[in-house]
């Protein structure tokens, strides 16, 4: 019983938070998630470019 509270309780949070994204962000909704997307693949990016070098460098 206690988990589906959570459950429930954290769905509507989610759900509130989504409602509120859209509906103040409006037509730059877009803008934010496109840049959001482009900052995560940058940072992947670096992250992947340390990788590649800490591996190069034991080989």
């Amino acid at each position: 019983m206690k988990d589906q509270l959570l459950l429930l309780i954290s769905a509507i949070a989610c759900a509130f938070g989504a409602w509120a994204f859209w509906h103040y962000l409006d037509a730059d909704a877009v803008v934010a998630l496109m840049t959001l997307a482009l900052m995560s693949a940058v940072a992947d990016n670096l992250r992947l470019r340390r990788k590649l070098r800490k591996t190069e460098r034991r080989g």
